[in-house]
């Protein structure tokens, strides 16, 4: 605990570096996947605040995703940008073309399935920004909350039985939900190498 007590004060004393590094991770980890969103997101809710935090890392992977998505909607008969495409890409954009796009949402509030890829194929699909824009950040905003409310006041949440328990129960249907995303896509490369043969 006294680790996050010397975090809290660097960040009051330092507020205004803190929020620009807590944008700027964020925003970066829309284009480096391999950047840990879920951490990112809880610091900032550690250090800001539940709504600091969760504000803060809504703008910055908002902007860093819309940004990537309209990148490679633009570019995307482009020979660099086809180095994207591999077996899984093309899974998600079959898996998409033939569901619609009624689990976007669902696809970026739940912390288990990979946004990036998400977004990748929706550019490859060629959705339109007015469909994909709303449903990306109204997922990312219920992800955003789901992480930054414990995060925001550890001592309280360990402190509280019911916290603890309704996280569990928060986690359990976004792992529900996230595996019936993947499940559909699974099912979906299942039904092409069908037809296929």
């Amino acid at each position: 605990m006294e680790y996050i007590q010397e975090l809290n004060h660097f960040a009051q004393n330092y507020w205004i570096l803190t929020m620009i590094i807590g944008l700027l991770a964020s925003f970066i980890e829309s284009f480096l996947p391999i950047l840990p969103l879920m951490a990112i997101v809880g610091a900032n809710a550690l250090l800001l605040g539940l709504f600091g935090g969760l504000v803060l890392s809504w703008i910055g992977s908002g902007l860093g995703t819309a940004l990537l998505f309209l990148i490679i909607s633009r570019f995307n008969d482009n020979k660099l940008f086809n180095k994207f495409r591999n077996k899984k890409v093309d899974k998600a954009i079959k898996w998409m073309d033939k569901k619609g796009f009624k689990l976007l949402f669902f696809a970026y509030s739940c912390p288990f399935v990979p946004s990036f890829l998400v977004t990748i194929a929706s550019a490859f699909c060629k959705v339109d920004p007015k469909c994909f824009i709303p449903a990306m950040l109204s997922g990312k905003f219920i992800m955003f909350l789901f992480i930054s409310y414990p995060m925001s006041d550890i001592k309280g949440f360990i402190n509280s039985p019911v916290k603890i328990l309704v996280f569990c129960l928060l986690v359990f249907l976004s792992w529900t939900i996230g595996n019936k995303v993947k499940r559909s896509l699974e099912n979906h490369e299942k039904d092409n190498e069908t037809e296929n043969i």
